[in-house]
């Protein structure tokens, strides 16, 4: 299966996930795309909240599904 191109259904998209350096979006090894919607500081440190992207924030246009996200995210045997 081929490695999907995120941001490729918008500018912003794309934009957002190369600017700032220490962008928000993330492509994990398994080729979900995870938004980091939140943090907490802990006593082991910075917790960080992440989610998978369904749809784009910026055009609305569906880049990942919840079955493509189960078995990409699902450990494999």
């Amino acid at each position: 299966m081929g490695r999907k191109q995120f941001g490729s259904c918008c500018k912003d998209l794309a934009d957002a996930m190369t600017a700032p350096p220490q962008s928000l979006f993330r492509v994990e090894e398994n080729n979900v795309l995870y938004l980091t919607i939140g943090y907490a500081q802990t006593e082991q440190g910075t917790t960080w909240f992440d989610q998978a992207v369904i749809f784009c924030p910026f055009c609305g246009s569906q880049i990942q599904d919840r079955e493509e996200i189960r078995r990409r995210s699902s450990p494999r045997a």
